[in-house]
């Protein structure tokens, strides 16, 4: 079966000439959303991924009508190959996984998108370990902040001289009861 996708970003933008084009290529059934495409979760993609069975062709206008980036794009086609489903985009013909330019095309991304993942793991690692080396302090510093404190004496001062409540005193200093007993508890 062929299935399509479309997608505009809000509902000012007309998703109909989408769904046209995605008819006159032979599209069966069509998905569509209204959402900005950064957004992780959109119904209407969510919906044609259930709906999709083994030897489907998706068909988008574009492909940044479905893909959010280039890993959202590596994950999606991952998904649609395990599920052995083909992919096509109609103005970008290079986006076509039932021909073989254009699976290897999306395998060059992904080794692209491989590639950047492990370069950042690299650096990162070796951030960390010249950190290290420096023998920098690394992760959350311990004990409570400078205004934290301040904030912890002023609460104290009410509660202990104006005999108000612990509530009141820490709510006048604009600290949190968890905040004021966990520095009670290191000073």
């Amino acid at each position: 079966m062929i299935v399509g996708y479309a997608r505009v970003s809000t509902s000012d933008q007309n998703i109909s000439t989408q769904v046209e084009i995605l008819k006159e290529k032979g599209c069966e059934k069509i998905f569509t959303d209204i959402a900005s495409g950064v957004r992780e979760h959109r119904e209407g993609l969510n919906d044609m991924l259930s709906y999709l069975r083994k030897g489907d062709i998706v068909i988008v206008y574009k492909t940044d009508r479905i893909f959010r980036s280039l890993k959202n794009m590596i994950d999606l086609i991952e998904k649609f190959n395990e599920k052995e489903i083909l992919f096509k985009s109609i103005t970008e013909p290079a986006f076509d996984t039932t021909s073989a330019n254009g699976k290897f095309i999306i395998q060059i991304f992904s080794a692209v998108a491989e590639f950047e993942r492990n370069l950042i793991s690299e650096r990162t690692k070796s951030g960390l370990e010249g950190a290290r080396k420096r023998k920098k302090l690394l992760g959350r510093p311990k004990g409570s902040s400078k205004k934290s404190i301040e904030k912890y004496q002023y609460a104290k001062h009410l509660y202990d001289n104006k005999k108000i409540s612990i509530d009141k005193a820490c709510k006048q200093a604009g600290i949190s009861k968890a905040t004021f007993y966990r520095v009670e508890k290191q000073s």
